[in-house]
């Protein structure tokens, strides 16, 4: 794994621009065609390359003045020591062509090893200011590179893939049932769940998965059912008005039920055998409803004795399921010291199913088995039955070798007696924890070369869609589209993108990828202090999180472009989230689509309720976390981390516990090393003070006038999100980009690495052509090489 330092770098770089390129895009003030340092201003879709410029800009007004003080000294001229020249370096171009090894400059500034002893030192900041540019330049890669598809790293299912895979082979639904609720939590890289290089797998990760898989297959198949009238006594019975009997039995004394439990393995046919006795009187015998679940089966009239009991037989059609048998006494009968009519049941047996034609199983049963169950031997029924399940479960056509090896299972199996089902299950459940189902990998033939290009074959292609718009298996139209070639094609490829969008399967990508991408699933862990803001409960958080989830499927169902992210006049609102932005005239708990008004600072997610929560502290607003949220998440380039010893902002300055946000962050960024990001964090953070800490607009805090401008580096003013909107969009080329970064790093499960810049301004001027459409930008990483083809990994991962 690459280290924290160059880990930033690499994300510094791939989202489009460093952190000073955003804010010099931000600088509305600067006069049109120019940037905010006199630099030449890039245009949507245009050829320039911000990143070059902006590397270019930090060397001449950064790092060239500081090499001239320590370094040219020795490194200058044609007997420069080390044949290492700093002096004529004026740009990008000039540093590559003269032949410097930037992570040599890294490592020889940052390990203090230069400039030499008893030479004058650079302060930690200026070395800081070397070596980050330095990370830079070493991960640099042009945006008109030559596209490099990257390697494709063996991906292990995550814990929503894996459940969601089940429900699509199994039927299971997992709303009612969860298979994968004790498989261990995955671990995120570069903001994603779903990133190979971050999925392991442990041994006890792999018992889970075998009770998973075992638990799947019961769940899906059922019980094993055993044919023939074999009958099962049910017993304790249970039942009111009356007192136990012996051995399981019950004594009614008055009407009321004897009652017993059954789990049917399969809906059919059942026979309900009834031991009953009376103890006469009147003019009638007992009588006894036997039910099935409350409702009456027949009614059967009792004559027989405690020393003779009479036995009932009675055929039933029963659900899958648990169910509830019950005898029933209905005429009960009694004249004080004269006459009681009593009845006892001695016991309820069942026997059942009795036929196969006309026994029902789950779909997922019928599905698995019917196509073999004329096979009369069994174990070439075993091998039909296998063979299918295993390119299901495979996601492609499984080998003899893939086949046989289960066969090996269910032959084991039969070895010890155990019967033909519960064979086949045994082998079923084995595929699942195959490394042939719980991994999706491609058949490299040269995957240690990192020169070697392969292209995706149609069943691979197919996997990677599936999981990427999914999270799922590939279904049945997609397995045939593999056959018949079409996936291989543009058109089909396209075709297939627009149908699996339309598909309600498509939830998946919205629910993962804005969840993760927005931050959703973070916002539960913002404890906020509902002392001091008492509006804030459960409901009104997930009224946030669903008006969020839904504005980000819209924008995809409804072929919007991915700009209404950044403004939006409508948003999706129910009548308690709307009385807390203070928008009128929604009623009921049910969200619908809501035109704002045209004063509200709301629209696009960055106003949203569930992003200003937990972009917050428990107590307070937090313009740090709000800029970072929109550098990173929106724009793609996150500052440095801060220095370890950086005090929290409660502490800085020992702040007076009155005072603002504002007045805390003067003090916090009064130490010049903290300056240094929180000048370019802190104007767009502060632009949102008007939101408090969940997202309600105010206009004071503590008693005094919200002040949400804020002032960047080169004087530039946003004043308030609005504002800050207005300037975003004016740069969207920026946003795209950065939005394609994000889209493709979930496609792939891989995170972006500085070779992607061209793939993905590739893939941003095609969406930008099409007018800016989510489902545009989908289907431009799906056409991409870098979705479609990819190269060999060295052993160092490059």
């Amino acid at each position: 794994m690459p280290s924290h330092s160059n880990h930033l770098a690499r994300r510094l770089l791939v989202g489009g621009a460093l952190v000073s390129t955003v804010l010099l895009a931000l600088a509305a003030a600067a006069p049109p065609g120019l940037g905010s340092a006199g630099l030449p201003a890039s245009k949507p879709g245009a050829e320039s390359d911000d990143l070059e410029v902006e590397l270019d800009r930090r060397l001449v007004h950064d790092v060239a003045p500081l090499l001239k003080t320590y370094c040219l000294g020795c490194h200058e001229g044609d007997d420069a020591k080390g044949d290492v020249r700093f002096d004529g370096i004026k740009g990008v171009k000039e540093f590559l062509a003269g032949g410097l090894d930037a992570r040599l400059l890294k490592e020889m500034v940052g390990t203090s090893s230069m400039p030499p002893k008893g030479k004058p030192q650079p302060t930690d900041h200026e070395r800081l200011v070397i070596t980050q540019w330095a990370d830079a330049m070493s991960s640099y890669v042009p945006a008109n590179a030559p596209i490099d598809p990257g390697w494709f790293t063996i991906h292990r299912l995550n814990r929503t893939e894996y459940r969601l895979t089940l429900r699509d082979l199994l039927g299971i639904d997992p709303k009612e049932v969860d298979v994968a609720a004790k498989l261990p939590r995955d671990d995120t890289g570069y903001g994603f769940d779903n990133i190979a290089d971050v999925l392991s797998t442990s041994p006890l990760a792999i018992e889970q998965y075998l009770e998973a898989a075992e638990k799947g297959i019961e769940t899906a198949l059922g019980p094993i059912v055993e044919f023939g009238d074999h009958p099962q006594t049910l017993r304790p019975l249970e039942g009111s008005n009356g007192n136990a009997l012996p051995k399981g039995g019950f004594f009614l004394f008055s009407n009321g039920p004897a009652t017993a439990k059954f789990r049917s393995p399969a809906a059919g046919e059942y026979v309900v055998r009834v031991r009953a006795w009376e103890t006469h009187a009147g003019d009638e015998n007992a009588k006894l409803s036997l039910r099935v679940d409350g409702r009456e089966v027949k009614e059967l009239t009792v004559s027989g004795t405690r020393e003779d009991p009479q036995e009932f037989a009675v055929r039933v059609r029963l659900k899958r399921g648990a169910r509830a048998i019950t005898a029933q006494f209905i005429n009960d009968f009694y004249v004080k010291d004269k006459a009681d009519r009593n009845l006892g049941v001695e016991s309820i047996s069942i026997a059942g199913p009795l036929d196969v034609a006309t026994t029902e199983r789950s779909a997922a049963w019928s599905q698995i088995f019917g196509p073999a169950a004329t096979i009369a031997d069994e174990n070439a029924r075993a091998e039909t039955v296998l063979s299918a399940f295993a390119g299901r479960a495979y996601r492609r056509p499984a080998s003899q070798a893939q086949v046989r090896s289960l066969m090996k299972v269910y032959e084991a199996e039969r070895k010890t007696d155990r019967a033909f089902e519960p064979a086949v299950r045994t082998a079923l459940a084995a595929a699942l924890v195959s490394p042939n189902f719980l991994f999706r990998s491609v058949a490299h033939p040269d995957a240690a070369n990192s020169a070697a290009r392969y292209t995706l074959d149609g069943y691979e292609l197919a996997s990677r869609l599936s999981y990427f718009l999914w999270s799922s298996m590939p279904d049945e139209p997609l397995f045939e589209a593999v056959r018949s070639g079409s996936l291989l094609t543009d058109a089909g490829l396209a075709a297939q993108v627009k149908r699996m969008l339309a598909d309600a399967r498509s939830n998946a990508f919205v629910e993962n990828f804005a969840g993760q991408w927005l931050q959703l699933r973070g916002v539960e862990a913002v404890a906020i202090d509902r002392t001091l803001f008492p509006d804030y409960d459960d409901r009104l958080r997930s009224a946030m999180m669903t008006e969020a989830t839904l504005f980000v499927g819209d924008v995809l169902r409804a072929d919007r472009s991915v700009l209404e992210f950044i403004a939006s006049r409508h948003t999706f609102l129910n009548a308690r989230l709307a009385k807390f932005y203070g928008v009128l005239g929604v009623e009921g708990d049910e969200f619908r689509r809501v035109e704002l008004p045209a004063e509200s600072e709301r629209g696009g997610v960055m106003t949203m309720g569930v992003i200003l929560t937990l972009t917050s502290n428990t107590t307070r607003t937090s313009p740090v976390k709000r800029g970072l949220f929109v550098l990173d998440q929106m724009l793609g380039a996150p500052p440095p981390p801060p220095p370890a010893d950086i005090p929290p902002l409660e502490q800085a300055m020992h702040a007076n516990p009155n005072a603002t946000v504002r007045e805390r962050l003067a003090a916090h960024v009064a130490v010049a090393s903290c300056a240094a990001c929180h000048n370019r964090l802190d104007p767009i953070g502060l632009s949102f003070e008007h939101f408090d800490a969940i997202g309600q607009w105010r206009d004071t805090e503590n008693g005094k006038p919200v002040d949400a401008t804020g002032t960047l580096p080169d004087g530039a003013v946003l004043k308030g999100s609005a504002d800050l909107k207005r300037t975003i969009m004016a740069r969207s080329d920026q946003f795209v980009e950065s939005l394609s970064g994000k889209v493709l790093t979930y496609a792939l499960g891989r995170g972006v690495e500085p070779f992607d810049r061209p793939a993905i301004r590739a893939i941003a001027q095609r969406t930008r052509a099409r007018s800016d459409r989510f489902p545009a930008l989908i289907e431009s990483i799906v056409l991409s090489e870098t979705f479609r083809t990819c190269r060999g990994r060295k052993a160092n991962h490059d």
